[in-house]
């Protein structure tokens, strides 16, 4: 369910967008939860944020609006509930739900979805004259806090449910440009909310989805969020365009879910969809000849040029062959085509069990996969296994450059597709090597921190940071672009911007920090941190190579403006896990004597120095 009541038509200054072609959704879902999908911001400051905020916009109940004209039910869509859902993100814009993973039949959640959204009109008028009444009060959000507490208590009574098989997300991209989508299950680590939770307790799983133009589907396999729920840890899951991109998409589909079997009649009368991997065999079809039985290989006619063709449109490879792995990825080097195929499944087990481990690895439904082989007893066994799927006969090849469903796209963006996934494989193998190890995942990921002079440059970036940080800002104050002006002039302090980027994509100017120098100590007397980067010890990081780097008097004491606010208790937990002690003096604050507690060997930093160029830094 989405905030379609918040829906602005006077901010919806162009047209809907309409399909230019037909689609057929997915049509045999069983059952579905119920979950409240919802804009925020990425730096989840409100409420005090409102007021000092230069991007603050109300909506209808006074929470930011971040979508630029809200969500839009728009009816030239076909989906599972009639509708697409049209949203265009603005700056620091995110879609996110509390996971509800109560699965229940889907007429019965769809019809809760229509009585809710009559009953908002009620609420959104007692919330709209609650505003006159008493302005501030929890009353002016009524049908959001509502919406809320009925997703948690379906979740506390997930028990009595069957469990979700997948999470299934449908979408249509209306631009001709692909848009990058990050897909974050995370837990939830608001203390409000879960005492109990640690962010070591289960990594996040961080997806980067490269979106065509067109319609897509994604399906998201338990496997994704099973310790979440083995561990029973309440989680959020969020959809956040990449580089805080103005993207527009219409959601057909973002739902936990169970599947029914299809009939074959049903099976019969879907339509074909674009394939967006084709799977393909070794022996006598890829190449001429038997690896096993020593013949002398050569690549089947005009091969190479097909796989160019395929890979420039964007359209993905892998390989499922009955083979020695070792031997055939060997072979595949030598004819220099092995980074054409992504998870290849070279093993003695059933091709169909091949197929669908790659599947699962790409988040493709197998409606979308082709596989070719020669040989009918193995395309019969898949065919059986997997009747969705489209096989096709090594003789055949002739005609994969004039098969509609396999043109694809000759852009910019479908030739790096290939690239993209790569970079993720990467990626989702050092996460998994380090499956419950919090800290050697983040040390995988490859953190570096740059610590720079303020520049004038920063100013628009410095100025939201100060203006809308809550959850760590240390000292709890929010300053307006007056104060911070005076803060820059002033020569006794030194600034700092903190960019942060890993493995996963750049996460840009994520933090502020204001140092002043003294023969005592060296004093920390604001530090503003982007919640983007929250359990990622950077805040450890950056006290180190201060205190490293930037300790002209060679101070062997940390000062920090501590000022505890009603959202700031994340910052106060990671001062306490260093050290950090109450401090005596009228000037209140914390300090930190123990300055063993700050070695890490988990971020590279690189520090830029207005006259001395560049050092770096590892953290050991």
């Amino acid at each position: 369910m989405f905030e379609t009541d918040k829906y602005d038509r006077a901010l919806h200054s162009e047209p809907p967008v309409s399909p230019q072609i037909g689609y057929e959704p997915v049509d045999n879902i069983d059952g579905i939860s119920f979950l409240l999908w919802a804009e925020h911001c990425v730096e989840c400051a409100a409420p005090s944020c409102y007021q000092s905020c230069d991007l603050y916009q109300p909506r209808s109940d006074w929470r930011c609006r971040r979508f630029a004209f809200g969500a839009y039910k728009n009816p030239a869509f076909r989906s599972l509930r009639g509708y697409g859902v049209e949203v265009r993100f603005k700056k620091w814009a995110k879609l996110e739900t509390l996971a509800n993973t109560a699965i229940q039949p889907v007429e019965k959640v769809l019809r809760l979805e229509r009585a809710l959204e009559r009953a908002a009109r009620l609420t959104n008028v007692i919330g709209t004259a609650s505003h006159y009444l008493r302005p501030g009060s929890n009353l002016e959000q009524l049908t959001y806090i509502a919406l809320g507490k009925i997703s948690r208590r379906f979740n506390e009574r997930r028990h009595l449910w069957p469990r979700p098989e997948a999470f299934l997300l449908e979408v249509y991209n209306p631009t001709e440009q692909e848009i990058r989508l990050q897909v974050i299950f995370s837990p939830l680590t608001d203390s409000r909310r879960n005492h109990h939770c640690n962010p070591a307790d289960a990594a996040p799983y961080i997806k980067t989805l490269a979106i065509d133009p067109g319609y897509s589907r994604y399906t998201f396999q338990a496997t994704v969020f099973q310790p979440f729920i083995e561990r029973e840890l309440p989680f959020r899951i969020a959809l956040l365009p990449e580089a805080e991109s103005n993207a527009h998409l219409v959601f057909l589909t973002a739902d936990f879910v169970t599947f029914r079997p299809k009939t074959s009649q049903e099976r019969n009368a879907d339509g074909a969809a674009p394939i967006k991997c084709v799977v393909w065999d070794l022996d006598n079809t890829l190449w001429n000849g038997i690896l096993v039985e020593g013949d002398e290989l050569t690549l089947r006619p005009g091969i190479s040029e097909l796989l160019k063709y395929l890979d420039e449109r964007g359209v993905l490879m892998s390989i499922a062959s009955k083979n020695d792995a070792e031997f055939a990825l060997t072979k595949l080097k030598e004819f220099g085509i092995a980074d054409y195929f992504l998870y290849p499944q070279i093993d003695w087990s059933p091709k169909s069990q091949k197929i669908k481990k790659i599947a699962q690895q790409l988040n493709i439904g197998l409606d979308a996969l082709a596989f070719i082989d020669d040989n009918p007893f193995e395309l019969a066994e898949v065919a059986t296994a997997l009747p969705q799927l489209t096989c096709i006969n090594a003789n055949e090849l002739s005609s994969l450059t004039t098969n509609p469903r396999l043109q694809g796209n000759v852009t910019d963006e479908s030739r790096q597709r290939r690239r993209y996934y790569q970079q993720q494989i990467t990626r989702e193998l050092e996460q998994a090597s380090f499956a419950g190890d919090y800290r050697a995942f983040l040390k995988s990921c490859k953190i570096v921190l740059d610590i720079s002079p303020y520049r004038p440059a920063d100013e628009e970036r410095v100025a939201e940071l100060v203006q809308r940080t809550n959850q760590l800002n240390f000292s709890g104050r929010k300053y307006s672009r007056a104060q911070l002006q005076q803060i820059i002039n002033d020569p006794g302090l030194e600034k700092y911007v903190l960019r942060c980027s890993d493995r996963f994509g750049d996460y840009g100017a994520v933090g502020f920090c204001i140092v002043q120098q003294t023969e005592r100590e060296l004093r920390i007397n604001d530090f503003m941190l982007s919640c983007r980067v929250q359990g990622k010890f950077i805040e450890q990081a950056l006290f180190s190579h201060l205190l490293r780097f930037h300790n002209r008097y060679a101070s062997q004491t940390l000062w920090i403006n501590f000022r505890s606010t009603d959202r700031n208790t994340p910052a106060r937990q990671v001062l306490d896990s260093l050290g950090f002690q109450p401090c005596r003096s009228e000037s209140g604050g914390l300090m930190l004597h123990e300055l063993g507690n700050l070695n890490c060997d988990l971020i590279s930093v690189i520090c830029a120095f207005e006259a001395s160029g560049v050092q770096v830094a590892n953290l050991a």
